[in-house]
């Protein structure tokens, strides 16, 4: 099985994997990823001292257009992949539309946080993603950080935040969801699309990756950053001069996952993929790979700025939802700031 030809952005690493549940004369193992290939190597690092004998082969594209590559695939009834990691409301999405994907209960599922899990049995739990405000600290003082979602409003901000476009990318409807549904409906009457109408006329600037943004916030041409926690994990790995803001009123969390296609030439190869994405040997190094918070409770873990998971507010976020309405949300998104 040959990979389908994933030009933009992606990314091909190869490593050499697998023993007892997967074997070499299967073929590679083939992923397609919407992780970058940088949080992608250390779980390959991981896997593979578990699994030397077989070839993995990893494809990294943007999050929709991933989705877009997977969808012209399974229309033609002809998925190129075994394996394909996204969030959970994206593999709920396909999985509904297509039924694209094999039921599997992983060894160690168990052992996971029950809220985590899909009740559908269908996309494993890697770790958990949650929305934050990234700041250059050479350009803004903890002091003066701004400390809720809000506060990006204000004229002080004008022309200093970037965030992630939904045509681009597929975890900013987590954020989407969080700002329109989440909080009016919790009492925090403020926020609509009329927040985003207000994002843009304080100048807020889209990017299709969060990573890009990541860089961006880094280098301090655009200060503040509405990011994800993988990223805000990288920049402090890399000793970038950032640091990170929780919102008052919460933080978003989308679960990170992988599945596995029901039409996988390498059923074996997948099933130990799964298995060890869920083991506590991946999870203790969850952060460092995908960037995010374990799934597994006896992982010790802590945020990239010393804070307490206990202390963070972390909202989970309805995938069921945000599966049945991304494209309504996008849309709704472009209007607001097109106001």
């Amino acid at each position: 099985m040959k990979l389908g030809n994933l030009k933009t952005g992606s990314v091909a690493v190869l490593a050499l994997l697998g023993p007892a549940a997967a074997s070499a004369q299967d073929g590679p193992l083939q992923i397609y990823s919407a992780y970058p290939d940088e949080h992608m190597a250390a779980l390959i690092e991981g896997f593979n001292a578990k699994y030397p004998d077989v070839e993995v082969q990893v494809s990294v594209q943007p999050g929709e257009q991933l989705l877009s590559t997977l969808e012209l695939e399974l229309r033609a009834n002809a998925p190129q992949a075994d394996v394909v990691g996204l969030n959970q409301a994206s593999i709920s999405s396909l999985a509904a539309d297509h039924g694209a994907f094999a039921e599997y209960q992983p060894e160690g599922i168990a052992e996971v946080r029950e809220s985590l899990r899909d009740p559908e049995g269908v996309s494993v739990p890697a770790c958990v993603n949650v929305y934050l405000i990234q700041y250059n600290t050479n350009a803004i003082n903890a002091e003066a950080a701004p400390t809720s979602w809000m506060d990006l409003t204000a004229p002080e901000w004008e022309n200093q935040i970037a965030m992630a476009d939904p045509s681009s990318s597929q975890s900013i409807q987590s954020f989407l969801w969080f700002v329109t549904q989440y909080l009016p409906q919790n009492g925090q009457d403020a926020f609509d699309w009329d927040y985003f109408t207000q994002l843009q006329a304080n100048g807020v600037r889209l990017e299709g990756s969060h990573g890009t943004i990541r860089d961006l916030t880094a280098a301090g041409e655009r200060p503040l950053g509405i990011q994800l926690l993988a990223n805000g994990q990288t920049s402090a790995n890399r000793g970038d001069p950032t640091s990170l803001v929780w919102p008052t009123e919460g933080s978003p969390g989308e679960v990170s996952s992988f599945a596995m296609f029901e039409e996988s030439d390498n059923p074996e190869a997948a099933q130990a993929w799964l298995d060890f994405i869920v083991s506590p040997d991946a999870q203790a190094i969850m952060p460092d790979a995908l960037g995010c918070a374990p799934v597994l409770s006896e992982i010790d873990y802590a945020f990239p700025d010393g804070t307490a998971v206990s202390d963070v507010n972390i909202v989970p976020v309805d995938s069921a939802w945000i599966a049945e309405n991304r494209e309504a949300q996008t849309e709704a998104f472009q209007a607001a700031m097109s106001n």
